[in-house]
């Protein structure tokens, strides 16, 4: 890893490779520039929002690969990623047709996950008997966490608008978009204090970019409480059916009223649960792992030649395939 990677914390050495199992586990990670010359590793991993301006590495061998590691959406990119055209050999982002999949997240169906519509229809039915009843203890209605107040996605006005008509608490690190979380800087016991109280959780992105869905999402589907989400992918594609609710399919005050509606009829509520016990929710450090396996086993695999990435100039307007 050149310099260091902001934003991410990646475990060092061979333990990535040897803890995940991966097929291929004689790979080693380090951001420690002195344990050899750059030019003696097999890949450099670069972060371009940390590195910002491509450096001049002297003695680069031809059949050496530049990664990039990015899992930022485009409206995230400023002007200097055109200065990467033609840099880099392969990339790992979010984006399905990167050379390594990174995804913040992933639902993987278990063997008694249903097979067609139908069958998810009765598992959903069967959340309707008696003593089943997930709203059981939670007092209050929804919650965000937020920490960009001033978002690509313009969700503060979604948001805005929706608080005339219910009600939404907003916990921000600052406490400059609405109130703190008393743990902030521990999100998990944050997310523990709201999954006991509250039914709905706002997964609003900070920009509508294709494909782009983040641990907002996944992290609250890993809880006993529905997430509601906003954001440019391709959620049916990625989530069993009506394990969440689309703001995008509602208006802000439509929304607000189908929470309420929500919020008094415990039955329908409970139906958002019918398939927590027939698929399991990856974390990004799972993702991560795989990531991982996937870039060492290429580099044991795949041949080494001189080809870069180009498309960065695009992608600082708005569109790039990657």
């Amino acid at each position: 890893m050149w310099k260091n990677i902001w934003g991410y914390k990646l475990e060092v050495g061979r333990s990535p490779f040897i803890v995940a199992n991966c097929p291929f586990s004689n790979c080693f990670l380090t951001k420690n520039t002195s344990v050899m010359p750059p030019e003696d590793f097999d890949a450099i991993m670069i972060h371009p929002s940390t590195q910002r301006i491509p450096h001049n590495f002297k003695n680069r061998r031809p059949e050496q690969i530049f990664l990039m590691f990015n899992n930022e959406p485009p409206a995230h990119m400023p002007r200097y990623m055109a200065k990467f055209d033609n840099y880099f050999n392969w990339t790992m982002t979010y984006r399905t047709g990167s050379t390594f999949h990174l995804r913040y997240g992933e639902i993987i169906p278990l063997d008694s996950a249903p097979s067609t519509m139908d069958q998810a229809m009765a598992m959903r039915k069967e959340m309707m008997r008696p003593g089943i009843s997930p709203a059981k203890g939670k007092t209050k209605l929804a919650v965000w966490f937020v920490t960009n107040c001033n978002a690509e996605s313009n969700r503060e006005a979604y948001v805005s608008i929706m608080q005339k008509f219910t009600t939404i608490d907003i916990f921000s690190k600052a406490g400059n978009c609405g109130g703190k979380c008393p743990r902030v800087k521990n999100r998990d016991v944050c997310y523990n204090l709201i999954e006991k109280s509250y039914k709905f959780y706002l997964s609003f992105e900070n920009s509508i970019c294709e494909e782009y869905v983040t641990e907002k999402f996944f992290e609250i589907m890993n809880r006993n409480i529905v997430p509601v989400v906003l954001g440019g992918a391709d959620y049916a594609a990625i989530a069993p059916p009506h394990s969440y609710i689309n703001a995008l399919d509602y208006t802000p005050h439509q929304l607000a009223d189908y929470l309420n509606e929500l919020d008094r009829n415990d039955t329908m509520y409970a139906e958002y649960f019918w398939w927590k016990k027939h698929y399991r929710v990856n974390d990004l450090h799972e993702t991560t792992k795989i990531a991982l396996c996937d870039l060492c086993e290429a580099l044991h695999t795949t041949p080494l030649k001189n080809s870069t990435v180009k498309g960065f100039t695009k992608m600082v307007i708005g569109t790039i395939s990657l």
